[in-house]
């Protein structure tokens, strides 16, 4: 359950960046900080991000979800950063195509292979458009725990 795995250190709610490079390096640094990657972890994320994009349009939403091999991470964790203004980001699957991303949801896995199925587990939760529009409309870090608490627990019952 990714709810469970937020660490309010690992959100951020309308945060200001200047561009992707910036957005990487924060959310990697906590994730460093709060003990989710080793040391290294933002420069691989910012690597992979180069070479395999992740920015996505999700129904006129854009959302990026960086992260990288399981031998830049300590454990398994998730972050999710909300942008005051959109960042442009490298669309996943395209050349030459770049997505204005509002939303940042960067992870880490513990295991070779497991970040598909981690992968699929938030594709899953992002093509849900009230999910996406709930964390755009988040006033703090505590509604966006919220919206996604909320749809976990509806795929439960």
């Amino acid at each position: 359950m990714i709810w469970k795995e937020l660490n309010d250190n690992l959100i951020f709610h309308n945060l200001k960046v200047s561009d992707n490079i910036e957005v990487l390096q924060l959310m990697g640094d906590a994730m460093i900080q709060e003990g989710y990657g080793e040391e290294g972890f933002t420069e691989a994320v910012l690597k992979r991000e180069k070479d395999y994009p992740t920015g996505l349009d999700v129904d006129g939403i854009g959302v990026a979800i960086p992260h990288t091999d399981a031998e830049h991470v300590k454990k398994e964790g998730i972050s999710i950063a909300v942008l005051d203004h959109p960042v442009e980001f490298d669309a996943m699957g395209e050349d030459d195509c770049r997505i204005p991303i509002k939303i940042v949801i960067m992870f880490t896995v513990a295991g070779k292979d497991k970040h598909i199925d981690r992968l699929l587990q938030i594709l899953d939760m992002i093509k849900d458009e009230e999910i996406l529009q709930g964390l755009l409309d988040a006033k703090n870090k505590e509604e966006i725990r919220t919206v996604i608490q909320k749809r976990e627990k509806s795929d439960i019952n």
